[in-house]
């Protein structure tokens, strides 16, 4: 191993396993000084990488308060080193430590809601799409529209959920008039698109749900059409594409 990798190995050890012992061997001087800065700073690094977590997850820290979360996220930092210099990039798997952690086994419902916080910033953070002409579309003859095929805008996720995110996410926003019911047996599937006006949470039947996944996974619009009947007999094939045109959502693969 390379004196600059062992370093590194011993670094990591030191702020995410708290062991400083192999650190304090590369530092000269008084061994209790070096580890008390070593201690301090290992409380820095867990501090910023704990409170770059806390700051994603705002609808999180609105149900179980912020003590709660700020021990989850304290959890996280310390079992999940960053990868990247942008924290913005960091606290993707703290939906997965929900999932696992004793203290909030009283909220399933709660690892989805994070997912779905996670999945706003980075549709938020998300490249722009370039400019389209729909000139084909309009040109092209009825009967040929099931070979088209759809890319999606790439400032957009979908997420399917056995609990009722959006409504969750809904009843949680400064804006709320004041109705906080929530029916935690209706499942919801969620789109979230960033529009010109901002970052837009919805909910998406499973018709619609079955379709942009299928033209998401590079299927023909009559192959995503016959998903989403499979899933929603009811399915409206001219409501769903007036709706997802019209948004900027679907745009022609050429």
């Amino acid at each position: 191993m390379s004196a600059l990798r062992e370093l590194q190995t011993d670094f990591a050890a030191a702020m995410f396993a708290g062991d400083a012992a192999k650190l304090l061997a590369h530092c000269a001087g008084d061994p209790e000084r070096a580890r008390q800065g070593i201690a301090a700073y290992r409380r820095s690094v867990l501090a910023n990488l704990a409170a770059a977590v806390q700051a994603t997850y705002p609808v999180s820290e609105n149900i179980v308060g912020g003590e709660f979360l700020a021990a989850a996220c304290r959890r996280y930092a310390e079992s999940h080193p960053s990868r990247s210099g942008d924290l913005n990039a960091y606290g993707d798997q703290f939906a997965a430590l929900l999932a696992d952690y004793a203290a909030a086994a009283s909220l399933p419902y709660l690892p989805d809601v994070a997912r779905l916080e996670w999945l706003i910033l980075q549709v938020h953070g998300a490249e722009d799409a370039p400019a389209q002409d729909l000139s084909r579309l309009a040109t092209a003859p009825p009967e040929s529209w099931g070979e088209l095929r759809f890319r999606l805008d790439p400032a957009h996720a979908l997420l399917a959920s056995r609990w009722p995110v959006v409504r969750i996410w809904e009843v949680n926003q400064p804006d709320n008039g004041g109705d906080f019911a929530v029916d935690f047996r209706q499942p919801e599937n969620a789109l979230i698109q960033r529009r010109p006006a901002g970052i837009a949470v919805e909910r998406l039947g499973a018709g619609e749900q079955a379709l942009l996944a299928a033209l998401q996974a590079a299927n023909t619009l009559g192959e995503a059409v016959e998903q989403a009947i499979s899933d929603d007999e009811d399915f409206d094939l001219q409501g769903a594409l007036q709706r997802f045109i019209g948004n900027g959502l679907l745009r022609l693969a050429y």
